[in-house]
């Protein structure tokens, strides 16, 4: 099913978000009811433009929950800050039972600076040899372990101008059931 909403006029987006309510409530009641507590075939709902599609009520109740019932959310956005404009204290929680994490790309710093946080500290393993030949031959090898914080190669690779392309990805867990999408809005 594809629910498609203006993105110029918000004025019939609450329907939506109703209907997403629904949605998830009758297909809880069904797994429940009916299937014993899941559903046989699994439902993934890709919610492209999350944050044009009004709020959900009690979403952060319901991704903390459906997930046992063979239902699955990916929450498409352009940056962190538009679920927090929806979901205010809530937000933190919608994104905490998303178990990973695609970034596409942006330029937020807010979103950027805390996927650098997340990921922390990368390891740099540097090993340089020399071979000199002439009358007295040498060799030498060196081996260094390196760090550098993830905000600076992370950010860095976001940058405008750099020729660096790359994804940020964390997964928390074996199975993708909730996604959290920050998507490049080119």
């Amino acid at each position: 099913m594809f629910v498609i909403i203006s993105d110029t006029d918000a004025t019939f987006n609450f329907v939506v978000s109703i209907m997403y309510s629904q949605l998830f409530n009758l297909l809880c009641d069904k797994a429940d009811d009916v299937y014993h507590g899941r559903l046989p075939v699994h439902v993934r709902c890709l919610l492209d433009e999350f944050s044009n599609i009004g709020q959900i009520p009690k979403f952060e109740k319901l991704i903390a929950t459906i997930r046992s019932r063979e239902i699955s959310a990916s929450i498409i956005l352009q940056s962190k800050s538009q679920l927090k404009a929806i979901y205010k204290e809530s937000a933190d929680t919608i994104q905490g039972n998303c178990d990973t994490l695609l970034f596409l790309g942006g330029q937020e710093q807010t979103t950027l600076k805390e996927l650098a946080e997340v990921l922390g500290r990368e390891s740099i393993d540097l090993c340089n040899t020399s071979d000199t030949k002439g009358t007295s031959q040498s060799y030498g090898f060196n081996y260094q372990k390196t760090g550098k914080d993830m905000p600076y190669l992370f950010v860095k690779s976001w940058l405008p101008n750099t020729k660096i392309n790359g994804t940020g990805t964390r997964s928390a867990g074996n199975s993708a059931n909730h996604v959290f999408y920050i998507s490049l809005n080119m």
